[in-house]
């Protein structure tokens, strides 16, 4: 049975120690295994709650989340500037990966992480995630640093140009993206 309390204090332990997000993965890796575990044992989110609101761990050392993707949710890409051990237990996350293109950025790779499978992103990843499904995807999310207070960026939909991140600013634009998204896929589908 996952215990959360355990897994956290095991993360502690091995990102501070020689190969540690390696090793962090192969933990995220054996914990999911049993997705309906770690479901059980994770609280939901309310209502109007995100992950960056409810962090389950924050130090400057590690942080811990619990993600919620609603349906139709796409981000626009961003780094993270320090490693992340990304598992999911419920749904799939869609990753789109990125490489510095001058000012703006290209497209280099793109990864589905499902329910029971785990991904570790190295310190100058750029990346846009997007839950495909219909239904919400879980996950947990483990930074090798503090995620909500580090220095990080992102980029606008429209432009491709790199900004500082700034959290209201990346949903509003996300929101924008997702929105586009939906009026494309509508005229497709009507043509």
């Amino acid at each position: 049975m996952f215990d959360l309390d355990a897994f956290i204090s095991e993360c502690r332990r091995l990102a501070g120690g020689a190969h540690g997000p390696k090793r962090v993965l192969d933990l995220m890796r054996a914990s999911i295994a049993e997705p309906e575990s770690v479901a059980k044992a994770v609280a939901p989110q309310g209502p109007g709650v995100g992950a960056l609101d409810a962090p389950l761990f924050r130090s400057p050392e590690l942080t811990v989340l619990n993600v919620a993707l609603r349906p139709g949710t796409v981000t626009i890409p961003h780094d993270h500037r320090m490693w992340a051990v990304i598992g999911i237990y419920q749904g799939e996350e869609a990753n789109t990966f990125f490489k510095r293109d001058g000012a703006g950025l290209a497209q280099a790779n793109r990864r589905t992480i499902r329910s029971g499978e785990a991904i570790l992103l190295g310190e100058d990843v750029v990346h846009a995630i997007e839950n495909p499904l219909g239904a919400e995807t879980l996950g947990l999310h483990v930074y090798g640093g503090d995620l909500l207070g580090a220095p990080r960026s992102m980029w606008d939909p429209r432009e491709s140009r790199e900004h500082p991140y700034d959290v209201p600013q990346f949903y509003a634009w996300s929101r924008e993206l997702a929105a586009s998204r939906k009026t494309s896929a509508r005229a497709a589908a009507a043509t």
